[in-house]
């Protein structure tokens, strides 16, 4: 099946000013091909600082490219002007992760999915409010919140109006940033699993960026492990993903996830501060090599390549 978005080659540098130096250019995403097949959620996993929100805010066409090229139904939607993104608006969008931020704070929830409505389509008043008061009841709220001010919603109900101003024009490609890392744990779930039962009954296609893997069983069917701008994994089944993952990045966050054994978790705590511990940053070489519990020589002097290890299954490691 051809990829609904893929991204070929793609990197973004800005331009950081430090102390005695000026315009110094950092590397936020170095070099990364994916592509996501329509009606499939690929999740997207790394620390802050990974480069995650930057990749999937290009993807969006909200973050301009300084090298490769994305790809939108095989046309090219690389740095386009924002007129020329215009047509494609509608199919890609965006969850962002603070749903209190995003809206204005003197227009009414109604009244702030109305104007992306209206911005994106050419539509009737009274068509426009039926669509509002099926995207919020596809969203689990009744169609009495239109009328309500962001500031009188709990963090639950600001993220499923979040996911509404996201969907209401149906597109078809939608980045997830973080959509859950703000809430507590009794809400994250129901907002996962509303993300899950929108996608099947909408049809739609994710980017699923989060840093906390134990989120990805719930909408995933493949995960993409993102180290410093670079994939240093991919796995096409999250099935066994705690047994057939091999990279030991992968492995330090799979030991992050919350354990309800207390002495499992100092174990895991205590394993990764020894592992590093002696070892002196690489100025080349595995981006991974100055905290990699495994590493080699060849490690610090030769970059990985991804390549595949197993069917649907790559990884960007010299041990392997």
């Amino acid at each position: 099946m051809p990829a609904l978005i893929k991204a070929l080659q793609v990197s973004k540098q800005f331009e950081k000013n430090e102390l005695f130096v000026k315009n110094k250019l950092v590397t936020a995403v170095n070099n990364i091909s994916l592509e996501i097949e329509k009606g499939k959620t690929i999740g997207l996993i790394g620390e802050s600082g990974s480069g995650k929100s930057t990749f999937g805010r290009m993807l969006c066409g909200l973050e301009n490219v300084t090298e490769g090229e994305i790809y939108f139904k095989e046309n090219s939607i690389t740095n386009l002007t924002l007129k020329k993104m215009k047509p494609y608006r509608k199919n890609i969008q965006m969850i962002f992760q603070s749903s209190s931020t995003i809206f204005d704070t003197f227009y009414t929830i109604g009244e702030s999915l109305e104007e992306i409505l209206l911005n994106n389509e050419t539509i009737s008043k009274a068509e426009s409010n039926l669509r509002i008061n099926k995207i919020l009841e596809q969203v689990g709220l009744s169609k009495e919140y239109r009328n309500r001010y962001a500031y009188q919603l709990s963090g639950g109900e600001k993220q499923r109006v979040n996911i509404a101003r996201a969907l209401v024009i149906n597109p078809e490609f939608v980045v997830c940033d973080e959509p859950v890392s703000s809430l507590d744990f009794t809400i994250r779930k129901q907002i996962l699993n509303l993300l899950n039962n929108l996608k099947n009954n909408m049809g739609l296609t994710y980017l699923f960026i989060t840093h906390d893997l134990s989120t990805i069983q719930y909408v995933c069917d493949s995960v993409v492990i993102m180290y410093k701008g670079k994939i240093v994994e991919y796995m096409d089944d999250i099935s066994q993903l705690g047994k057939i993952a091999m990279h030991p990045y992968t492995s330090i966050l799979l030991q992050s996830i919350p354990t309800t054994n207390p002495l499992n978790k100092k174990i895991c705590m205590m394993e990764e501060k020894q592992s590093n511990l002696f070892i002196k940053k690489s100025v080349k070489g595995c981006i991974f090599a100055d905290r990699c519990p495994q590493k080699e020589e060849k490690c610090l002097n030769k970059e990985p390549d991804l390549r595949e290890v197993a069917s649907g299954h790559k990884i960007a490691c010299c041990v392997y």
